[in-house]
């Protein structure tokens, strides 16, 4: 679990994808990646958990910052990421993307 994990949040320090307007952080200690999405003076922020026993347990998705954000609107994206991750095997980045083109919708 911990090598599963750690080659998870090693992909998303040395990933080369590039995202307009969002920063990605990954920090392996605490098995987490901060997502900050900035549109003029908006922050949005996500905040992407493994489990200890990652890949049997599954990912928590959490809110930071939503400003300007409807509440089910958030609902829908988180329930729509965390389904990616933990059901269809999706990479972190691969669901970053996901999160961002439905918030940039």
């Amino acid at each position: 679990s911990s090598v599963l994990s750690s080659q998870e949040i090693s992909s998303v320090q040395t990933s080369t994808q590039l995202f307009s307007g969002m920063t990605v952080k990954a920090r392996s200690a605490a098995r987490e990646v901060i997502a900050t999405y900035s549109v003029d003076d908006i922050f949005i922020e996500l905040i992407i958990q493994l489990p200890s026993n990652y890949p049997l347990g599954s990912i928590t998705v959490e809110s930071g910052k939503r400003v300007g954000v409807a509440v089910q609107q958030w609902r829908n994206w988180m329930l729509q990421l965390s389904t990616y991750l933990t059901h269809q095997n999706g990479s972190i980045m691969e669901g970053l993307s996901l999160w961002k083109n439905n918030v940039d919708k």
